[in-house]
């Protein structure tokens, strides 16, 4: 039987967008030349590929898994199951992160729990006189994080380390420290739903009540920060409160919440 890519975008089973964007990782070609060749006849071989796309599609894989990459903050990052998928609302913390040093001449910078390296390779690509650091616990994080840093261009370092575990107080000091850590708390449902299902649980949830490693971050920090130096982090939609109190209680100077588009407090932070 000839399918062509006209018969596949008949498909009411997934949004045209989506088929779209599957299309242009089995065929490699442009969302534009799909459209304007719909009554291309696809090869068995694409079609094989496209249909076992679609099936992990509908079981709920995330799109990001499923063609290798996220767009953020306008470049393509090598994404798999070993790293939490880029969002958009984490590139207000990059904003606010670029912000915060951009009076400052060679700073320097530590994205803990850095995983595909999206937010230390945005700050690089924006700042390149910048020294920015990358930590994250997990081998295969950093793998992927090298592999964006190649691509992109970026001159990183990056360390193994679980927080601040590998760093030293005696020598380790940083203009700014900025993290999007694990805060989920770990009874909360959404863990069940969405693409939540398929991304790496120790990304998401601290396994307690999703504040842990927030506290931990906030807690050390000053050990590992400059006069002046701000901490900024993602957290969740309800913890702004409790994340201001956490850095007004260890010392911070001028807490800030800032919000998505949503109009809801993600990302919190201030100065020593």
């Amino acid at each position: 039987m000839k399918i062509s890519i006209r018969n596949l975008m008949a498909d009411r089973c997934l949004p045209k967008i989506e088929i779209l964007i599957l299309l242009e990782k089995v065929l490699q070609k442009s969302r534009t030349w799909i459209i304007a060749n719909d009554l291309n006849i696809i090869s068995d071989i694409s079609f094989y590929k496209y249909s076992d796309l679609r099936k992990r599609r509908l079981d709920g894989e995330p799109i990001a898994y499923l063609i290798g990459y996220k767009e953020f903050m306008s470049n393509k990052f090598l994404v798999n199951n070993s790293v939490l998928i880029p969002r958009p609302e984490t590139e207000i913390l990059v904003d606010v992160a670029i912000n915060s040093i951009k009076t400052l001449s060679k700073p320097r910078v530590l994205d803990l729990g850095t995983g595909c390296g999206s937010i230390a390779i945005s700050i690089c690509l924006m700042r390149p006189d910048a020294d920015v650091v990358g930590s994250d616990v997990d081998s295969e994080s950093l793998s992927v994080a090298e592999i964006n840093s190649r691509k992109l261009g970026a001159n990183i370092s990056l360390i193994n380390s679980n927080w601040f575990d590998c760093f030293d107080i005696n020598i380790d000091k940083f203009d700014l420290i900025i993290s999007n850590p694990p805060y989920i708390a770990l009874l909360d449902k959404h863990l069940e739903l969405g693409d939540l299902r398929f991304e790496p649980k120790l990304a998401l949830t601290d396994g307690s009540d999703g504040l842990r490693h927030i506290t931990n971050i906030i807690h050390n920090s000053r050990n590992y920060l400059n006069k002046e130096a701000f901490l900024w982090l993602e957290h969740g939609w309800n913890q702004a409160t409790e994340v201001r109190d956490l850095l007004k209680s260890a010392g911070f100077r001028n807490v800030t919440s800032f919000l998505d588009l949503s109009g809801i407090a993600r990302v919190t932070g201030g100065n020593i």
